[in-house]
This record gives structure tokens, sequence and C-alpha cells, in this order.
């Protein structure tokens, strides 16, 4: 969910249905309920799905969920569905409105869609024969798997359906970079999740006499693999973060030979051409090739010599034929490293003109890769900025709309310099349990 929602009044009656119905869903469960847990293990199961919901781990495709999904799925075989979604509740509006200050109805639609996914999952449990607070594996295995694909998909859907309804048809790029490794995570959380409860169904035996003690004691120990899936996930994204950095220098050096008196050339076009990429909703690891590419396009004019690049000419007339080589260079520079090898096919086709009529292999329309003609737009438009100030440069790009640029990309480049188009925002999946 983005901050605020784009979709117009169908999204807004979607996420109002939404929270309508657990509303009413929670009021009937607790009428219902029957007996409550003890008050100490409600309250040493609050204290852990807190942090851990505070731990939100990226999405591919932008969003995050939380690393809490173990423990709301161990709730719901330990505490049962109703006192599991009510603390899931509990711990949202903690998390999100007094932590995060998010805005009321986001807030609302997260702690709403997490307790119906709970509630059901805990039906589906129960319906395959499993027993709150009596988990045996070996007996109920088909439940437990039952109740975590019954969690991950309404948890998947929920999202998904007002990304569709926020998006349209674009929501199909979130939804290819983004449910791959949702799957992943939500495994790995489940499975820990899946340990917290067989800890906790066997602490007399491993626990002794200790009694509460010594089940505080082994929820402490099962909450050490939640944290660390939680870090090698964050360092990931850290990893990536290094990379960029890494690769923002290695341009910089580039252009202190070859674009001289423009110092953050390659950093400009690089964030323009991302910006252009999140807008038509491009995968968050399409958009990072992108971003490296815009770092690096010029990489291959170390090879051009000095005198050729000094020439005093319009950028975009009368190369010559070093000059032309260099995208071809570039691409040899970078195709090695196999992590840039998609960025590489970029910087080699960013020369190319939509009419055909580019270098090195003249390319025409479509048959040039979306990022290198993101990175053309974005090329010319920071380059053009640079000489002559933005509206001047973008007059002189809509004269090469159709013919050396993709005239739906320069119309939306046009939107968003406007105001009328952004990046499409990022939405937000918590996964409450499992």
């Amino acid at each position: 969910m983005s901050e605020r929602p784009r979709g117009g009044p169908g999204l807004w009656i979607y996420v109002g249905a939404v929270i309508a119905a657990a509303a009413a869903a929670l009021t009937v469960s607790v009428i219902r309920l029957e007996t409550l847990p003890p008050l100490w293990l409600l309250a040493l199961f609050v204290s852990l799905a807190l942090p851990l919901e505070l731990m939100v781990v990226p999405i591919a495709g932008g969003g995050g969920a939380a690393a809490s999904f173990a423990v709301y799925f161990a709730g719901v075989f330990v505490l049962g569905p109703v006192v599991t979604a009510l603390a899931s509740v509990v711990v949202t509006v903690f998390a999100d409105g007094l932590v995060r200050r998010t805005r009321a109805a986001r807030l609302s639609f997260n702690a709403a869609h997490g307790a119906l996914s709970l509630l059901a999952t805990g039906w589906v449990y129960q319906r395959l024969g499993g027993v709150v607070d009596e988990l045996v594996l070996a007996r109920d295995w088909p439940a437990v798997v039952g109740a975590w694909l019954c969690l991950w998909g309404l948890e998947t859907g929920w999202v998904l359906a007002a990304v569709v309804l926020e998006r349209g048809e674009r929501a199909l790029g979130w939804l290819r970079a983004s449910v791959p490794q949702m799957l992943t995570l939500d495994a790995a959380l489940a499975s820990v999740g899946l340990l917290l409860a067989l800890l906790y169904e066997s602490r007399a035996e491993l626990a002794g006499k200790a009694g509460w003690q010594g089940t505080l004691l082994l929820v402490a120990i099962a909450a050490v693999p939640s944290g660390l899936l939680y870090y090698a996930y964050r360092l990931q994204g850290h990893l990536h973060e290094v990379y960029a950095n890494s690769l923002r220098a290695l341009g910089t050096l580039v252009e202190a030979k070859v674009e001289a008196g423009r110092p953050g050339h390659g950093g400009r076009v690089a964030d323009l051409a991302a910006s252009l990429a999140r807008a038509l909703d491009v995968p968050l690891r399409e958009v990072e090739q992108i971003r490296y590419a815009g770092f690096l396009h010029d990489i291959g004019k170390v090879a051009v010599p000095s005198s050729v690049l000094a020439r005093d000419r319009d950028r975009y007339a009368g190369e010559a034929e070093p000059q032309r080589m260099h995208p071809r260079i570039g691409e040899q520079i970078l195709s090695p490293i196999r992590f840039l090898q998609p960025a590489a096919r970029m910087v080699r086709a960013h020369h190319e003109r939509w009419d055909g009529l580019g270098y090195p292999d003249g390319l025409r329309g479509e048959e040039i890769p979306l990022g290198a003609r993101l990175l053309s737009i974005a090329d010319a438009h920071v380059s053009l900025s640079e000489a002559l100030g933005p509206e001047e440069a973008l007059a002189r790009l809509q004269e090469g709309a159709g013919s050396r640029f993709d005239p739906r990309l320069l119309e939306l480049l046009t939107e968003m310099l406007n105001g009328k188009a952004e990046p499409a925002a990022a939405p937000e999946r918590r996964a409450r349990a499992a």
C-alpha cells in the first residue's frame, strides 16, 4: 500500500471493505472465545512480536515483509487464531502508529488484512485436524502445511489486489519481482515459527520444572534464528548499496578523464533513468541494473583518445569513428563481471536510435533494450540541461521524439518533469502470520 492510494474510489472501497470485514470477524470471534491463555504467555508473545515487527526485510519489487511473520505463525498453533489476531492488531497499531507514524488508512489496512489472514489460517489448521496447544508434527504436518499456504496466499493476495487497483496492468512488474522473494522469505520465517511452536509444546521435556522461566529461555533461544534471518536479508540489501556506491565512485573516476567540466554527470543520468524505470513499474532488479549502467554508460570512453574527446562540437552530431566505438568497448569492459552483464548490454545500446540510425548495431524501436532507451533519454536530457537549462533541454528532446527517442518514454519524462507522473510507490506488505 502506498501512503496515499492513487487508484481512485475502487481502491478506497476495497481498503474500507477489508477493514470492515476484519472488524466484524474479530468481534464475532471474541464473543465466541471461551478461554484465554495465561497472561505471562500473552506478554511474552507480544514482547517477542513487537521488535520483530519493526524488522522489515526489503522485498525486491518494493515494500517489505516483517520478521514477526514467524511469531504469528507460531501463535496460531500455541495461542489460537483469535488471540493471535488480536495481538497482531495491538502490535501493528504500536509499530505502525506510534513508531513509524503511518497514515491511518495504511495502518488500518495492515492491521485488518493481517487479522483476517490469521483467523482464516487458524480455521484451515483446525479443519485439517490440527488442535491448538497440542501440536504434534508427525500427526499434524498436513494441517501445518495447509495453514502456511493459506496465510501466504492471503497475505500476498490482499496486497496484490491493492496493487492491481492502484496500478492496473503495471502491477504485473511488481508481481514478477516480488512474489518469488515473498515465497522464499515467508517459507523461511514459517520454519522459524514452527520451531518456536514445537519448542513451546516440548517445554516440559526441554526445560524440566523451570516453569515459565524455562519457557522464556526457550523462546529467547528460538528468537535467534529470526534475528539471523533478518540480518542476512538486511546484509543483502547493504551489499546492493555497496555495489551502487562503488560503481558511482568508479563512474566519477571515469568522468575525471572523459567528462571534463561535468562532475557527477553519470550519477545524474543514473538517477533520472532509474526514476523513469520506477514510474514504469520496472522490477527492482532491473532498476538497479539501469542505475549501474547510468553510472558507467561512458566507461568505454577511457579507450578513446583525449584529442577526440576534447573536440568542441555538438554532443549528438558528427561524432568521430573512435567516439562511436565507446559503447562496444564499454560492454567489453563490463560483461566479464557477472552481476553487471545486464548493465553491459544497456551500455552497448545506449546510443541506438528509435529510427534505427544509431550505433553500434543499428537497432530499431523496441529491439533496443528498455534500459538502454531510458539511458538514452536520461543522458541526453542531463547533458543538454547542463548546457541549456531543463526547459530548453526538454524542448530539444521533443524534437527527436519518434526519430532519436522512444516517443512513449519521452512523454513519460515530460509528465514527470511537469509533476504529472512520479515513481510508483512501493506496496508495503507486512507478513503478519503464517
